[in-house]
């Protein structure tokens, strides 16, 4: 199961990140398709479990996604800044990901920023809901948060090349990320055995990101 969700993943990033979308809003209706399926057999696989309280916030959540969230951001702007220095400028690694959410003169920054925030949401409950919730069934806690962190990353790898640059290169900035950000949300989602403050983490850091673009600072 576990694999079969990242062949899709995979499947889908690989269509929602071809050169041929950018300016296109195809990447979100792509990745908002897949993760709304694969949602629903998030919620089935949960309730067969009776793991569907995992999903039910407490109070500190919020308080935790954000804080965490905030934290992400500013990691996420010194690596930016680090992209920037150096002898071959790797801007364009980050502009390339916006460039895949559509024309801003023609979609809604705002728009963007909530389906995104949405899709992210998804995408936490779908892998740590499901596909490390399932494989903590099945291997000792940290093999199954590291797998599931690594499968989250290999689903990315079709961006390293979709999303390469003619001066920069191939781009892993997406892979590194997600392995990065997957360890962190996936070992708070087991350590607190519930879905809520990675959730919020994950949904706000994504739409931090589109609201307040990175690479234009």
């Amino acid at each position: 199961m576990a694999v079969g969700v990242t062949v899709v993943v995979a499947a889908a990033m690989t269509y929602a990140f071809r050169p041929s979308h950018v300016g296109h809003p195809m990447m979100l209706r792509t990745l908002g398709a897949t993760y709304g399926v694969l949602l629903l057999g998030t919620l089935w696989w949960l309730h067969n479990n009776g793991k569907l309280r995992r999903l039910i916030p407490q109070r500190g959540d919020i308080t935790i996604g954000a804080l965490l969230a905030v934290g992400l951001y500013m990691v996420a702007t010194v690596v930016h800044l680090g992209l920037a220095g150096g002898g071959i400028p790797r801007d364009p690694w980050i502009m390339g990901i916006y460039l895949r959410l559509g024309d801003p003169r023609v979609v809604s920054t705002f728009v963007v920023g909530i389906a995104v925030l949405a899709i992210a949401a998804a995408e936490e409950v779908v892998w740590r809901g499901w596909v490390q919730g399932a494989l903590l069934e099945a291997a000792p806690p940290r093999r199954a948060w590291l797998v599931a962190s690594g499968l989250y990353a290999a689903a990315h790898l079709p961006t390293v090349y979709l999303l390469r640059d003619p001066v920069a290169g191939l781009n892993p900035i997406l892979v590194l990320a997600a392995l990065g950000c997957g360890l962190i949300w996936g070992y708070l989602a087991m350590r607190v055995d519930r879905l809520g403050p990675s959730v919020f983490a994950h949904a706000l850091f994504s739409w931090g990101v589109v609201e307040y673009p990175i690479w234009r600072m």
